[in-house]
């Protein structure tokens, strides 16, 4: 016996988003919500997304934690992208590098008992709420451990997929907006 609507035919290609239809900037690769406990993030903690972040990252993580700071700043408070794309030295960063710097780099001058315990807390504890902020705003599950364990111990990869988690979301709310994104 024959199916009622005839043989099967294979797909041959992917629904695409069509005029008119509205993509989710804070989840624009569609991820799934996990047993409402939130959706993953687009990107896997050690995804380099841009070799140009990554070394960024690495070498200056001032930079790319101000910049993080400073787009999500202008996301919430304007719902478009930031022209200056967060800048390359703002206050944040600034704050980032004093306290990174004061607390971190001076207590391995200062002193020789448990200068790693102090660098970790310096560099990580000023990430771990920012971390914190961008999973609770794109609805991405992870609680409190799993922010500080990365933040201290990944710092770099965290600070790279935060930056990919803020660009998607500008590509989107670009692409609405019926513009071109461009990186700076």
């Amino acid at each position: 016996m024959s199916a009622p609507y005839g043989p099967k035919q294979p797909v041959l290609y992917q629904p695409v988003a069509s005029q008119g239809m509205v993509v989710n900037p804070k989840n624009s690769l569609n991820k799934p919500d996990i047993e409402g406990k939130g959706r993953e993030w687009s990107f896997d903690l050690c995804a380099c997304t841009s070799v140009g972040s990554c070394c960024l990252a690495w070498c200056l993580p001032c930079i790319i934690y101000g910049s993080n700071r400073e787009r999500l700043s202008y996301l919430e408070r304007n719902g478009t992208p930031d022209p200056d794309h967060g800048g390359t030295c703002n206050s944040h960063c600034f704050v980032y590098g004093l306290i990174t710097g004061c607390l971190g780099i001076g207590c391995i001058l200062q002193a020789r008992r448990i200068p790693m315990f102090k660098i970790f807390i310096s560099s990580f504890t000023v990430k771990i709420g920012n971390r914190g902020h961008i999973r609770s705003r794109y609805g991405i599950k992870g609680g409190g451990c799993t922010d500080c364990l990365t933040s201290c111990f990944c710092s770099p990869c965290a600070l790279t997929q935060e930056e990919a988690e803020i660009e998607l979301e500008e590509k989107a709310l670009t692409q609405q907006q019926g513009g071109y994104y461009q990186k700076a």
